[in-house]
């Protein structure tokens, strides 16, 4: 699975990989990390990440570079597959609101708990993941069956039209 992590506090990043590496030691996860949206859409299509963790603000070190809404407006518009989790520092309804109504699968507030509730949103999109996964497997399974037992009853018609006197 690929996670884009981006946010403009590269210490954070680098943080919150080591944590996210830490916590899924035991599944294959690529971790990417991205200062600024502008990086992370020139990587996107190459990669197809599955989720990106994306900041809110991400201007603190180039003014003019665009902010998490576009961000999220341009992954939603490329790939809509792909779950973002919004992040902020700053606690209120509005942001929440709007990376909700933009696209978000989930929204965190930066705070000291902030690692544990990442965390806990990648297990709920791992899990989500998986039982989309299972649907489809049950999907196919039922198909088969039905085509099987078609087969079947079609094949006893059949043999009642033209053989009739076998039974």
């Amino acid at each position: 699975m690929n996670i884009f992590i981006v946010d403009d506090n590269k210490v954070f990043a680098l943080a919150l990989k080591a944590d996210i590496e830490n916590a899924f030691e035991t599944m294959f996860i690529k971790i990417y990390t991205f200062e600024t949206g502008e990086d992370c859409m020139r990587r996107f299509m190459q990669v197809i990440p599955e989720l990106v963790i994306l900041d809110y603000c991400l201007n603190s070190k180039t003014p003019d570079a665009v902010d998490g809404i576009k961000v999220l407006d341009w992954i939603k518009n490329e790939n809509p597959e792909t779950n973002v989790i919004m992040l902020t520092a700053d606690d209120h309804i509005d942001i929440a609101l709007k990376s909700f109504k933009h696209g978000a699968s989930d929204y965190v507030v930066k705070t000291e708990t902030q690692f544990e509730k990442i965390n806990y949103s990648v297990l709920n999109f791992l899990k989500i993941k998986d039982a989309k996964n299972d649907a489809k497997h049950y999907k196919r399974v039922v198909a088969l069956l039905f085509i099987c037992l078609t087969l079947l009853v079609g094949g006893i018609i059949i043999k009642q039209i033209f053989y009739p006197s076998l039974f």
